[in-house]
């Protein structure tokens, strides 16, 4: 769908290249049925797996992110509510809302530099103690 795409292509420009021949703009040509079947099918999976985490976990919130999560959501993204909404179990759907995440495709590398920081904070700006150990004594 949308074509071949260059030997050196990415994951994020062949998605990309999906998603164009897909939804093409106004004056572009029709949408590539293949590409919208293949998308549908990926909303559906997409949402059967939101599902298991909804029966799973019961969450109140999932955020779609990341690079993939970024491109597809804004077309996928009521699709993959109304999958897991029929995949999950009632009344834990009723409770979880299913979004896009908003801190852009590198937010869980953000997310994981704030972890020392977090940890120095904890302790309140201060160093780690230092861990004096004893010698091993071989007889």
């Amino acid at each position: 769908a949308g074509g071949p795409l260059p030997a050196d292509a990415d994951d994020e420009t062949a998605l990309a290249a999906l998603l164009a021949a897909a939804f093409p703009g106004p004056d572009g040509p029709g949408p590539d049925p293949v590409a919208l079947s293949l998308l549908d099918d990926t909303a559906e999976y997409l949402g059967a797996a939101v599902a298991d985490l909804i029966n799973l976990f019961r969450p109140e919130r999932i955020l779609l992110g990341g690079w993939a999560g970024l491109l597809l959501g804004p077309h996928l993204l009521p699709e993959v509510r109304r999958y897991a909404e029929e995949y999950a179990l009632r009344h834990a759907a009723a409770r979880t809302t299913i979004e896009l995440g908003r801190l852009g495709p590198d937010a869980v590398t953000v997310g994981a530099a704030t972890l020392p920081l977090a940890d120095f904070l904890a302790r309140g700006g201060s160093k780690p103690r230092a861990t004096v150990r004893a010698p091993v004594r071989r007889s």
